[in-house]
């Protein structure tokens, strides 16, 4: 598509205020969402209202005030485009369905559906389970240790207040005195937070609150108070491996443990051995040929971390796969059931598996995309991490 050649310079002085890290995701996105824009108005060149509107609805509301700083330095009447902005959710899931269809993920995976529990957490954050990109997952363990989880995440609607103050005031997590507690909220001062994500268990509830961070240094990290000693401990190991930058945390209150994120983009670049040295350094076993093979191709690596241990409890390789063929089925029978039976409400069936080796032993997770959002969305975040690791 042809666009304004002032707008085209407009466009390349609006990217180059953009962070460096995330300049990557941000391109292309700008880019993609200001041409649709004009598709939208039946222009036939890009012009100055395309570019802003979509400027506006790519750009996550905790940055918007930068933004529009930029925009001011840069001579744009932006108050005039306003009108054109939609700041509204993407998705429109049913909420009575999912809890449905949550309820047969628990029959195909022996695991408690507590409904109760469910609308509860439903109900404090109903308008982001509606609208945010939405995923439900479960795990291979032994049913008694087995889960069902459902998952939201959103940067493009505020929180008021943030998930965590929401979920104390509402009953949703006690605070019990756990240092998990301090270090949430030593977090959310310490990082700048593009967004969230909350998570809950079809058993119990709320059960993990995540913010995504400005995908940056993992350096400090290592000067907050709050975290547990083996999270610091493991600063040369990342640095050694190359896992110099991250993009969120997740807080696990069912389990006082917390998880940091490494995104990599696609297609991946890390070598066979360097995905070998990352499991045996921390004294796990490596899995097959075909599964390390699978992990190379990770959107993302998790550590986590537990106050009450000196090791690393988990590291996890999770996969992004568009097509359902693309799933390893055969590895766990359990993989195959949840792939083949899984309810969605998209037309788009698209998961997320990932390899996950423990202090307790390897399993896999399965991850459908509910809402046909999910896998879009990392891809996005993708685009703002590593190149790979050694």
């Amino acid at each position: 598509m042809e666009w304004q050649s002032e707008i085209k310079l407009l466009f390349e002085k609006i990217i180059l205020g953009i962070p460096e890290m995330v300049r990557p995701a941000v391109e292309p996105a700008l880019h993609e969402a200001a041409e649709k824009k004009c598709i939208e108005r039946n222009g036939k060149e890009v012009a100055e209202l395309d570019l802003v509107v979509a400027l506006f609805e790519v750009t996550p509301p905790a940055f918007q005030p930068t933004m529009i700083e930029d925009l001011k330095n840069l001579g744009v009447d932006y108050d005039r485009y306003l009108s054109k902005v939609n700041s509204d959710f993407k998705c429109n899931t049913d909420l009575n369905q999912m809890v449905k269809d949550m309820g047969i993920l628990c029959d195909i995976t022996g695991v408690k559906c507590n409904e109760k529990a469910i609308w509860k957490a439903f109900n404090t954050f109903e308008k982001f389970f509606k609208g945010a990109p939405v995923s439900i997952r479960t795990t291979t363990k032994p049913v008694e240790k087995r889960d069902v989880a459902v998952r939201y995440v959103e940067f493009f609607i505020s929180h008021n207040p943030d998930p965590y103050t929401t979920a104390v005031n509402k009953g949703l997590i006690e605070k019990s005195g756990h240092p998990i507690h301090k270090m949430i909220m030593e977090s959310l001062n310490t990082f700048e937070i593009m967004g969230y994500g909350v998570d809950v268990d079809a058993s119990t509830g709320l059960s993990k609150i995540w913010p995504f961070t400005v995908p940056g240094s993992i350096d400090p990290i290592f000067s907050m108070i709050s975290i547990p000693k083996s999270m610091a401990d493991y600063k040369e190991y990342f640095n050694r491996h190359g896992l110099t930058a991250f993009s969120l945390f997740a807080f696990d209150f069912l389990h006082n443990t917390t998880n940091i994120y490494f995104m990599l983009k696609q297609p991946a670049k890390s070598a066979y051995d360097s995905c070998i040295a990352l499991v045996t350094e921390l004294g796990f076993k490596p899995a097959s040929e075909e599964v390390m093979e699978g992990c190379r191709k990770a959107a993302h690596l998790n550590y986590t971390f537990s106050w009450d241990s000196k090791e690393v409890e988990r590291l996890c390789f999770g996969i992004t796969c568009n097509d359902p063929k693309e799933i390893p089925i055969h590895l766990h029978p359990l993989m195959k059931e949840f792939v083949d039976r899984t309810p969605l409400q998209s037309d788009s069936h698209k998961f997320i598996w990932g390899a996950t080796f423990s202090q307790k032993g390897f399993y896999y997770k399965i991850e459908n995309d509910y809402n046909g959002t999910m896998v879009d969305f990392l891809a996005m975040g993708c685009k703002a991490g590593l190149e790979s690791y050694k």
